[in-house]
């Protein structure tokens, strides 16, 4: 029962941690105004994280742990079914964007407090982000091989697709931008598919009533 206490004590330091950054940044956010608002002493928070920078490397490398274990591999080989294909890419996203809607203040805080921090965190960021754009390079290369994405760079269109992605999951969280999670995932797919795919593949999937993902 002790050892619960105390996990559950943590988790909810980390919660109002997550709160606190996103409101007011990481310099401005000072350790008063957690222990304050998660009512704990000060004293209590040095039980389970050493400073500031700590519990806020905590909460950034557990975030981009969750975004990674949201993704599942997609599976293709020649003759690969475009519509197969697309409905498994779209729940890959569906279920990227709905972790962000459900944590606002972690998003907040990937997109802005952790952002530009210092030298060490921008590079975490970056390698953060060329893996991204390094699972995503690796899927065009499948999808080639499979003869659903017609050819070309596949380098710069990584790069170009995890831009599209930062973007619309900024203007959805910061901006609190209105739309709904399958619509703007759809909307990319579009975007993607008359972008990427090739003739039949794009054929196919228009022609398709792929059916939507529920996650």
């Amino acid at each position: 029962m002790a050892t619960m206490d105390r996990e559950r004590r943590r988790a909810q330091i980390l919660t109002i941690a997550a709160e606190v950054f996103a409101e007011k940044g990481y310099h401005d956010a000072k350790i008063e105004d957690i222990v304050a608002r998660a009512k704990v002493a000060r004293g209590t928070f040095y039980l389970y994280f050493e400073d500031k920078r700590a519990i806020f490397e905590e909460l950034v490398s557990g975030f981009v742990r969750q975004l990674a274990e949201t993704i599942e591999p997609i599976e293709t080989v020649p003759d690969s079914d475009p519509t197969r294909v697309m409905f498994e890419l779209r729940s890959n996203l569906l279920r990227l964007v709905e972790r962000f809607m459900a944590e606002p203040a972690m998003a907040k805080v990937l997109f802005s407090a952790a952002v530009g921090l210092d030298a060490d965190f921008d590079r975490r960021l970056l390698t953060f982000y060329e893996e991204v754009a390094g699972l995503i390079e690796r899927s065009l290369e499948q999808g080639e091989e499979a003869g659903l994405v017609r050819p070309g760079n596949r380098r710069i269109r990584a790069f170009c697709l995890t831009g599209i992605i930062k973007e619309l999951l900024y203007q959805l969280i910061l901006r609190r931008a209105v739309s709904e999670p399958a619509e703007l995932v759809d909307t990319m797919l579009d975007l993607v598919t008359d972008g990427l795919f090739t003739d039949p593949a794009r054929a196919a999937v228009r022609a398709s009533s792929a059916p939507r993902a529920t996650r």
